[in-house]
């Protein structure tokens, strides 16, 4: 007898969709967050001697809305400011990933 392989059905996509969602967004929430400690934004300020410091110290004021007061916003925010737009975009690439599995068929 043949056995035909069955196409995984929709709702085991979804399932594959929310496991890729979870990835992007834990793996966003950690490279941010450690990014942002290597160049020494810590939730403080400027860690002493790191480059955010150097730059700080060479900008002086640091101007509202600027890529520096970003970056240092979101260190001293915490993880949930840096998650939640995380979750975001996993949520839409895991959703593209069972729309393209669904009508792919």
């Amino acid at each position: 007898m043949d056995q035909q392989q069955k196409k995984p059905g929709f709702w085991q996509n979804i399932k594959q969709g929310s496991y890729i969602t979870g990835i992007v967004a834990g793996t966003g929430t950690v490279v941010t967050k450690a990014g942002l400690a290597i160049y020494g934004f810590s939730s403080i300020g400027p860690v002493a001697g790191s480059m955010a410091a150097a730059a700080q110290a060479s900008v002086g004021n640091v101007a509202a809305g600027s890529l520096f007061a970003l970056a240092q916003g979101t260190a001293m925010a915490g993880i949930g400011t840096i998650a939640l737009p995380a979750v975001g975009v996993g949520a839409v690439i895991g959703s593209g990933f069972v729309a393209y599995k669904h009508f792919k068929k």
